[in-house]
């Protein structure tokens, strides 16, 4: 074998060492420019309102066919438009996505745009479609998993949420991209303050305001700030949770953030209605719905049916009305189904209240002959019992039985119940009515032992009076 000479042998280190200068000083070239490209991306998202579109992998991705001299992925220059102008963003990606069904990361882009643009069903069905390649970028596995995590929360799947969500959690860490690391923080509160562990969602929130802080995130700092009061509600501390939501809408006020603004004036308005501050809450719900093109027609539907909720309680039915038409047509024009039923529910229960008890019962009437939408907070037993109810009051006592029966039965099948508790009373209220005092009993009964279960002492001592007031 011929023998190496000397300048062979300090050739080949001396070529390593070039080679591994020249390696280095790229991959300095090459963080300098994504750094500086991250930059610019954070200096416009300090200005922007919610919603924020934001991907650290798309703008890494860019940055790196850049300083390579490729021409930028399409997804890349979808990625920078969605952070401009997530509408129009949404849009062309619909279009394409017919063409190509099967990409998974526009499929991903897309998923996430409806989320932050409140078409919740089509999100859910974008994730759905979603398959993974086998070799995909692990930042974009990381997008999949937290937005399943969000659809888990949405079908109120916490353990499957909070899995997924941690596992996305870890991948982030792991690319070190800060804004999505705080983005499931802020997932993970949620799933946790929903599941009312508030200890935890209170530890999550602060994780994910200091992330927030540090990059000058004002709108997804005030949003993280506003929720920290929503946990206060849940705590029922409310003092602590005006504290947190005013905070919040000074950084609105300080950086001009209408929308986000107008959201957290929103949760001041609830604050303030959980209190019976009737005046106040009206005030807040006001000023959303007087905001013209600033406030997101979702803060202004919930603007609406508050203030219907408001007029109610002061038996102003005409304007109560008025409002809840006003949600029903937002609704309406954002094909938002369980926003359209829960507000159609409360007009019939206005016009009950009113004694208009013709047009509550063809309200009810539809309403019970619809699909119900899932993720409502609508519940059919509610229009069979409201139903039953306007019978009763009508002395067409046969058809209330059949609606109590009815709603009982659903209460019963669903475990809910409180609402199994009041169709049982009102079953021993119609037995009264036709002289049935052991029928009536019986109902009262049950009713009474559904309460104690809940331990809900108010609707347990009402039962007992009326128990003994059917026994005497």
């Amino acid at each position: 074998m011929q023998e190496l000479g000397l300048t062979g042998i300090f050739f080949i280190p001396l070529a390593l060492g070039t080679a591994a200068v020249i390696f280095f000083v790229m991959r300095f070239r090459l963080l300098h420019e994504i750094r500086i490209a991250a930059q610019k991306s954070l200096s416009a998202l300090q200005k922007k309102d919610l919603p924020v579109f934001y991907s650290s992998y798309w703008l890494k991705n860019a940055c790196i066919r850049r300083f390579l001299r490729l021409p930028p992925s399409m997804e890349s220059r979808l990625a920078r438009r969605a952070a401009d102008n997530p509408g129009q963003t949404r849009r062309i990606l619909a279009r394409l996505i017919r063409k190509q069904p099967h990409n998974a990361a526009l499929l991903l882009m897309y998923a996430d745009l409806c989320r932050l643009l409140h078409h919740r069903s089509e999100f859910q069905h974008a994730v759905s479609r979603i398959k993974l390649p086998f070799f995909f970028p692990s930042a974009l596995k990381a997008d999949y998993l937290r937005l399943c995590a969000l659809d888990s929360l949405y079908q109120t799947d916490m353990l499957a949420a909070s899995s997924q969500c941690s596992g996305a959690l870890k991948l982030y860490q792991k690319s070190g991209f800060a804004f999505e690391e705080a983005e499931c923080y802020l997932c993970l509160a949620q799933i946790y303050r929903i599941s009312g562990v508030f200890d935890v969602a209170e530890t999550m929130l602060r994780e994910a305001a200091k992330i927030y802080k540090e990059l000058s995130a004002h709108a997804k700092y005030a949003e993280t700030e506003a929720y920290r009061g929503l946990v206060e509600i849940g705590r029922e501390n409310y003092p602590a949770a005006g504290e947190y939501l005013e905070a919040a809408a000074a950084v609105c006020r300080q950086y001009r953030l209408e929308k986000t603004g107008a959201d957290i004036a929103n949760w001041q308005g609830l604050a303030c209605y959980l209190q019976k501050s009737l005046p106040s809450a009206k005030h807040f719900f006001a000023s959303v719905l007087h905001r013209q093109s600033q406030a997101s027609p979702e803060a202004k539907a919930f603007a609406a049916e508050m203030a219907a909720r408001i007029d109610l309680q002061k038996k102003d039915f005409t304007a109560a009305v008025r409002r809840a038409d006003e949600a029903v047509l937002i609704h309406r024009s954002l094909h938002h189904r369980p926003g359209i039923f829960e507000n159609l529910y409360l007009k019939a229960e206005i016009l009950y209240a009113a004694a208009d008890y013709n047009r509550s019962a063809e309200i009810l009437t539809a309403l019970i002959k619809e699909k119900m939408p899932p993720s409502s907070i609508y519940y059919p037993a509610n229009a069979y019992t409201l139903l039953g109810l306007i019978y009763l009051e009508t002395g067409r006592l046969g058809p209330a039985r059949t609606m109590f029966k009815n709603a009982v039965d659903m209460e019963n099948s669903q475990n809910r119940l409180k609402g199994a508790a009041i169709d049982y009373n009102n079953l021993a209220e119609l037995a009264l009515r036709e002289g049935c005092r052991g029928e009536a009993r019986t109902c009262l009964e049950r009713a009474l032992k559904y309460a104690e279960t809940l331990e809900d002492k108010e609707l347990a001592t009402y039962l007992e009076d009326k128990l003994k007031q059917s026994e005497g």
